[in-house]
């Protein structure tokens, strides 16, 4: 068990994770030991916490994804960064888009309103100076009806001050492949290399619906053109966009059937 200031942290389950982090279920009790609820801690693993590049990556993240305080944003409540091993408390989402997908109950109004909720949250992302980098499914997940983008290993910040240090050597592309915009694969990223990655993970979000097909392709095109100056500039023109065609599908009642 773990003590933070007024809190302590209890291990439950195993989560998942990479090569250089591990994420479990834990439990929050305050200081006169009543259960807050269960969340999700994510720990710089000890191999990765030797390396100075990965643990500096690792609070990078931490800090990033702290300062961003929004709706559609996953939250971190505690953190200690300068550990031995690294660590920060976040919300516990119930489902990832991924295992939603797969499950075959995704329903098309879900499906609207999680594409609200990306663009909601990458646009904040943005207003800030970050690049995300990383947008796909399991990326995104659901808590209490409200979908939040996740994982803010690979963000990156375009306003960096005067004392930061480059993480990423030039030239090397960073993220998913299938998600990944062509100059992205070179190191080169913008707001635009963001709006690919959006651009597919509608195509995801769509797939087998002949409806949303129909109605989102123009879109996810759009974002998924080869030239970044042939795409959408900024995530606001996606939104502008592709609100109108939410409410009217939301609206349309001859619609309201499971995707």
């Amino acid at each position: 068990m773990i003590e933070h200031g007024n809190y302590k942290i209890k291990p439950k389950d195993f989560k998942g994770g990479g090569a250089f982090g591990s994420v479990e279920v834990v439990e929050l009790y305050n200081i006169r030991g009543h259960l807050c609820g269960l969340y999700a801690m994510k720990t710089l693993k000890a191999t990765a916490a030797e390396v100075e590049n990965f643990r500096r990556r690792f609070i990078r993240e931490g800090y990033l994804q702290a300062s961003c305080i929004h709706t559609n944003i996953v939250p971190i409540y505690l953190y200690n960064l300068h550990a031995a091993n690294p660590w920060f408390v976040m919300e516990l989402g119930e489902n990832d888009v991924q295992t939603l997908l797969l499950s075959g109950t995704f329903t098309r109004d879900e499906k609207l309103k999680c594409l609200r909720h990306l663009l909601e949250g990458l646009l904040f992302i943005h207003a800030k100076g970050f690049l995300h980098r990383d947008i796909k499914p399991s990326n995104m997940v659901r808590s209490g009806g409200v979908y939040k983008i996740a994982d803010f290993g690979l963000v990156k910040n375009t306003s960096p001050s005067v004392d930061s240090t480059q993480l990423t050597a030039i030239g090397q592309g960073m993220g998913t492949p299938g998600f990944l915009a062509p100059e992205a694969i070179f190191g080169v990223y913008n707001e635009q290399t963001d709006i690919y990655a959006v651009g597919t993970f509608i195509e995801y979000l769509i797939h087998n619906d002949s409806i949303l097909e129909k109605v989102l392709s123009r879109l996810f095109k759009k974002c998924k053109e080869h030239l970044p100056a042939n795409r959408y500039q900024n995530i606001k023109q996606v939104l502008e966009d592709y609100i109108p065609i939410m409410d009217g599908l939301l609206s349309d009642n001859t619609l309201k059937v499971e995707a």
